[in-house]
Formats: C-alpha cells, sequence, structure tokens
C-alpha cells in the first residue's frame, strides 16, 4: 500500500520565494451523515480544496479504530461534522512495537464535486456504477468487440493486532476507476448494465470467501496460510465465472443470457446477505 511519493526538484522556488504564512483551517458547516466523503492515499496527487484542518488516528474520536479500515470510516464521519468531503492521507505507518494499531494523519478538505477525485470505491448496493466512474483511457481497450473494461478486484488484508491471540481477515471488493474505460460511442445504459454485473460478480465471490474464513478458527499462527489457500482457490473460481459471463453474453449483446446472468448474480448477492462488509 506505501508507495514513494513522485517529487519534482523544487529547490529555486524555496531559495527564491518569500515564506507565506498557511492560511488557518476554515470552519464549515457540518454535512450530513450520509454525505460523501473521498479518500485519497498518501501517494494521490492533490491540490486546491478549502483547508478544514487536520485529523490523526490517535484523536479522541477516532482512537477506539485500530485498522485502517476502521480508521479510515471513522474518519469520514468526523470529516462530515467539520464540513469536509474530501481526506488527503498525508501519513501512514503500520503497526510496531508497543502498538498494535495503524497510525494514520490526514488533511481534511472541502471541495467541489469530491466524486471527481476518487481513484476506487468499495461496493455497496447504493452505490451503482456510472460513466463518470471510468476515468481510464479508452485506447487501452484492445479487443475490437469490448466496448468498456471494468477493472474490480477483491483481497484480503490479515489484523492480528487489534485482538490478542486472536486474527481476523477483512475482504474488500473494489472498483478501480484508473484502469476502468469506455469507448466513447458506447457509454449506453445496456452496456452499462452489463459492466455492473461484473462488479456484482465481484462483491459475490468477496461475501464467498468471506463466508470461507469466518467458519475457520483463524489464529495469528494459521491465519496467512489459511487466508492466502481460500483466496487462491476463490479467485481461480471468481476469474472463470467471468469469463463465462462475458461469453455467454457475448459481452452484454444477447439479451436473454443478461436477463439469465443477472437473476444468478443477484440470486448469489442475496443468498450472501450476511456476508456484506
Amino acid at each position: 500500500m506505501r508507495k514513494i511519493l513522485y517529487a519534482v526538484p523544487v529547490i529555486c522556488l524555496f531559495a527564491c520565494s518569500p515564506r507565506l504564512q498557511p492560511s488557518p483551517p476554515a470552519t464549515l458547516t457540518p454535512l450530513s451523515d450520509t454525505a460523501f466523503v473521498v479518500v485519497l492515499e498518501e501517494a494521490d496527487r492533490f491540490s486546491g480544496g478549502q483547508k478544514a484542518g487536520v485529523i490523526h488516528s490517535s484523536d479522541n474520536t477516532i482512537a477506539p479504530a485500530c485498522t485502517y479500515e476502521d480508521i479510515i470510516s471513522r474518519m469520514q464521519q468526523a470529516a462530515r461534522t467539520r464540513g469536509a468531503n474530501l481526506i488527503k492521507i498525508t501519513s501512514y505507518s503500520t503497526p510496531r512495537a508497543g502498538n498494535n494499531c495503524e497510525q494514520i494523519t490526514a488533511n481534511l478538505y472541502k471541495v467541489g464535486h469530491p466524486r471527481s477525485y476518487e481513484r476506487k470505491f468499495t461496493w455497496h448496493p447504493a452505490r451503482t456504477l456510472s460513466w463518470e466512474d471510468y476515468k481510464g483511457t479508452p485506447s487501452t481497450i484492445r479487443e475490437a468487440n469490448v466496448g468498456a473494461r471494468t477493472s474490480c478486484r477483491f483481497g484480503i488484508k490479515i489484523d492480528t493486532g487489534s485482538t490478542p491471540g486472536k486474527a481476523r481477515v477483512i475482504v474488500t471488493s473494489e472498483f478501480i476507476c484508473y484502469q476502468s474505460s469506455v469507448r466513447p460511442n458506447q457509454q449506453t445504459p445496456s452496456l452499462l448494465a452489463h459492466e455492473q454485473l461484473h462488479f456484482d460478480l465481484c462483491e459475490a465471490y468477496a461475501r464467498s470467501l468471506r463466508k470461507t474464513l469466518a467458519a475457520t478458527n483463524l489464529t495469528p499462527a494459521n491465519v496467512a496460510r489459511i487466508s492466502k489457500d481460500a483466496f487462491l482457490q476463490t479467485y481461480q473460481l471468481y476469474r472463470e465465472q467471468q469469463a463465462l459471463y462475458d461469453a455467454e453474453t457475448e459481452h452484454g449483446l444477447n439479451p436473454e443470457a443478461q436477463v439469465r446472468w443477472k437473476k444468478k448474480i443477484t440470486d448469489a448477492l442475496n443468498g450472501l446477505q450476511a456476508y456484506q462488509q
């Protein structure tokens, strides 16, 4: 997850420019509890926006959380109370001796159109795909009969620090915006519905993996081996089903097959409802 920030020489800028006093964070009107808040990683470039403050994982409102996912969830709610809709992570460190929790520091901003800054997002029933989510370059689509390419993935993260002697595996299901693209003349509702089912299928297998792991007695000693084996087995099945879906629906051009697959994937999601993140 950690990446080296891209650095540009700015020696003359610092040597020749007068030192400016930073503007104090603005006091903004709080947002609703369901307002969208985008999160940018440490390596993501960002400039602009109205700064609303700085937040740390050690803050009283955040500190009960220990893993990255839990910390970010609490930070998003704290951002809403401060009127911010963008979190830019500025510092991240993994758990170390004496502290079993991940450490995160971030700046909070208020920006217009926060979804335009989004680089990836987690599957959610209320967050269906739109063509605005496809931010990749269409020229990367090499197949002549393919109008869009959806990049989605599920993955695992091991947590052995939250509870001594215990282990858990966090399974994520994400859409990757800049690896997803669509041809300009192919942005139709039917094709978008086809691509949505690719993402839904990804979520179905993420839930299947959660179910498998939930039935296993995970410990710090066995969690790495068991979770890796379960992931690889599930991932192989997932890839096969994604390829079969495209083959049978002819990349969404076969309406009858599309209807069948929609029912199949919807039934799978409903049957695994208990394992939604």
